[in-house]
């Protein structure tokens, strides 16, 4: 049996089962530190994968004589501190547009929304077979563009390439007589 001190070597020299033993002897540990702090499974889980994710890229500076446990852990808690500024930040984005979209919100504004919002669905439904489902993947099933192109075995620029289109697409078919069509514009495309 293999020091942790030895294995964090092999990690060193590359080796792959080093750093599966790695993960199996501290990843579940690493998954509840983070869901304490950021109570939600999902964050918890990007926390442990991009946390191994870092020890693999810097596995060369980790010094096998002090605590990988420690190391480890000290990575751990700048991915969740990063996550969680992120996430404020989006949350703080969010709260200024919903915020100045309620400022000035009058029933004939929604109901004006409300028929852009079917516009744009019909719009959609135009779209060649192939852009509307790249399309409906991105911004209704929220999908980035490599897990798009990865799961339609086509490349990210061609995802990227597509999305441009139908962007384009819609936006010629709104026009730019309407301040809530440019409002949909900024937000959703």
């Amino acid at each position: 049996m293999k020091t942790e001190s030895e294995i964090v070597e092999d990690l060193k020299d590359g080796l792959a089962s080093a750093f599966d033993n790695l993960y199996e002897a501290y990843s579940h540990k690493l998954y509840i530190f983070a869901l304490s702090i950021l109570k939600s499974r999902e964050d918890a889980e990007e926390v442990v994968q991009s946390t191994y994710f870092k020890i693999w890229e810097k596995r060369l500076n980790i010094d096998s004589h002090n605590s990988f446990k420690s190391f480890l852990f000290t990575v751990a808690y700048h991915v969740t501190v990063d996550m969680l500024r992120e996430r404020l930040k989006e949350r703080r984005y969010r709260e200024i547009i919903l915020e100045k979209a309620t400022s000035n919100y009058n029933l004939e504004e929604a109901i004006e929304f409300s028929d852009l919002l079917d516009h744009v669905s019909q719009i959609v439904k135009d779209l060649p077979p192939r852009k509307h489902l790249i399309y409906r993947m991105s911004r209704i099933e929220h999908l980035s563009y490599s897990e798009i192109a990865g799961q339609l075995n086509i490349s990210v620029k061609t995802v990227e390439n597509s999305l441009n289109f139908s962007m384009n697409f819609i936006k010629s078919r709104l026009g730019k007589d309407s301040l809530v069509i440019l409002l949909y514009t900024a937000l959703f495309l």
